[in-house]
């Protein structure tokens, strides 16, 4: 979680505020840009997580390279502000590079995608793999360029081996080099990559409940999880007539009521696992994919009073009142949100994944 004030202060009388501010490269070009609107949504799902957009007035409009809004390197800074009792705090939700803006008749609306868009930007030309001596942290460097690495408390700086072979996408490189070394990435408020353990339930980082900020926590069905996992891997030798190619298949299953495959069927979830070195490493993969599949329990979506601090890869806890009396808790890890910054009758949707464990 990022920074901030504690749920007691967030679930009381507090007033909310925005701060938007535009540099490129090293020169500051704008600093309290007057803006509305402002939307932050975050979803592991895509190559590029993180997305604001807000509306500037008219007059903002770029008209040149260097325009505060401009699309031409510039970035934005992103900071919630929460005034509570005369003391103002501030959290910062990150700095994102504007990808797109459009003019309208009254305010040009714009779009900035965080950090990671500056990789997926920017692939290597041919495949690579790591260097001898290669550790998690000088390997990721490597893969990042120009966006700082950072290890959190938690990771090890482990080696990696030079046998593993890489595409030219960087963003895809940065995936599996921590789906392999079982952690996880995001970019933070720091502009730096910051790579971070896998929490579990046990440890749930905030807890909301009807009496604070939890507004609704509407249930749905459980999405069908697999019950059979490939994870496949190849490493390619030599060139031309010598060149060899070596694939390994791992394979994991869960055939346990109720998800034995007369009754369940077969639902397969076959990943390509790049950094794969050796059969003992996909078929690893494929049990621990496995274990994570089963491990959730559902997904949910709560909706809350607006929470800067949530970032994705926590673990949140809700105690839940349904209206037949009943109590429901739950424990869920953040694979997105929808937060609307600065918008004092806003709520903010966060998704779950709910963890049976």
């Amino acid at each position: 979680m990022r920074p901030g004030p504690p749920l007691d202060v967030l679930a009381g009388a507090v007033a909310v505020g925005v701060e938007v501010s535009s540099i490129r490269g090293r020169r500051v070009l704008a600093v309290s840009i007057p803006v509305r609107s402002v939307k932050l949504e975050v979803t592991t799902s895509r190559t590029v997580p993180g997305q604001v957009t807000f509306e500037a007035p008219r007059d903002w409009v770029p008209t040149h390279d260097d325009s505060p809004l401009g699309n031409f390197g510039q970035r934005v800074q992103v900071v919630a502000l929460i005034d509570h009792h005369g003391r103002t705090d501030r959290v910062e939700l990150g700095w994102f590079q504007i990808s797109d803006w459009k003019e309208g008749a009254e305010a040009v609306s714009v779009t900035a995608l965080d950090l990671m868009q500056t990789l997926e930007e920017d692939p290597f030309a041919w495949g690579s793999s790591p260097a001898v001596g290669a550790t998690l942290r000088s390997e990721a460097q490597r893969l990042a360029g120009s966006l700082p690495v950072v290890l959190d408390d938690g990771v090890s700086d482990v080696p990696i081996s030079s046998l593993t072979q890489w595409g030219t996408s960087r963003t895809e490189a940065i995936r599996d080099l921590c789906a392999a070394q079982g952690v996880a990435y995001r970019v933070g408020a720091d502009a730096s990559l910051h790579i971070h353990p896998i929490r579990d339930a046990r440890e749930p980082q905030a807890t909301y409940t009807a009496r604070d900020l939890l507004v609704d926590a509407p249930r749905s069905a459980v999405k069908r999880r697999p019950n059979r996992v490939y994870v496949t891997g190849s490493r390619t030798e030599g060139s031309g007539e010598e060149e060899s190619v070596t694939r390994w298949t791992g394979e994991s299953t869960a055939t346990m009521d109720p998800y034995h495959p007369s009754e369940y069927g077969w639902v397969t979830d076959h990943r390509e696992f790049n950094a794969a070195t050796g059969g003992e490493q996909v078929q690893k993969a494929a049990e621990t994919y496995m274990r994570e599949a089963l491990a959730k329990a559902s997904s949910r979506s709560l909706e809350i009073v607006p929470d800067p601090r949530v970032e994705t890869g926590d673990v949140i806890a809700a105690v839940i009142e349904h209206d037949d009396g009943t109590t429901e808790h739950l424990v869920g890890r953040v694979t997105a949100y929808s937060l609307p910054v600065g918008a004092p009758d806003g709520t903010m949707r966060v998704d779950v994944e709910e963890l049976a464990w």
